[in-house]
């Protein structure tokens, strides 16, 4: 099993450093990281890294990371209350500082190896150790599909909406119409609880 850590080397994307043969399950993801990422990046929209493997060179994951924040606004009853019931002494917040991964691949060839949650762990130690103070969630809005969701609800991620049809319905999507991605977040103060 590959440990990003040992076996790989860790790079931000540059124009010096692009990333040019990476492959995933997802052609969007995939057309994202290889033509438009540096583009986003060069708009200030977040900054893209990867992992490389140091014996071969080869590209095994790629995440862009952005600042944003868990708006209240966006919550719904049940979550905006159990999002307020962790924070001591809240006062009241029109949003809580948070971390977007903006996106998140693993080659297909290295896919189901456990990379998913690694890359999770190190991006949750990354934002902890980093932001300190300054964030106290990850989000993430996650390919609606069975693969994704499941890496996310693993790594302890939770859906903002309980269903579907609740978040289709806050973002006024037609009845029936096909819900692309799922907002889902993780609080960091579960990661420092797991370090006490």
């Amino acid at each position: 099993m590959i440990d990003l850590h040992e076996h790989c080397s860790l790079h931000a994307l540059s124009s010096e450093s692009p990333i040019k043969d990476f492959i995933c399950d997802s052609d969007d993801l995939n057309d994202f990281f290889c033509n438009d990422a540096i583009k986003y990046q060069n708009e200030l929209l977040g900054e893209t890294f990867y992992y490389r493997l140091k014996e071969t060179g080869e590209i095994i994951c790629a995440y862009t990371l952005s600042n944003d924040s868990l708006k209240v606004s966006d919550l719904p009853g049940s979550r905006k209350r159990a999002v307020k019931k962790e924070i001591p002494h809240e006062k009241s917040m029109k949003a809580y500082p948070a971390m977007l991964i903006g996106r998140l691949g693993v080659s297909k060839k290295h896919e189901g190896n456990g990379i998913g949650t690694q890359l999770l762990n190190y991006i949750k130690g990354y934002t902890f150790t980093e932001l300190g103070s300054k964030c106290r969630y990850l989000l993430v809005d996650s390919y609606n599909n069975e693969k994704a969701l499941a890496l996310y609800k693993k790594n302890e991620f939770n859906t903002v909406f309980s269903s579907e049809e609740q978040e289709r319905e806050y973002y006024e999507k037609p009845e029936g119409e096909p819900l692309k991605t799922r907002f889902m977040y993780f609080d960091l103060m579960l990661w420092q609880n797991q370090l006490a």
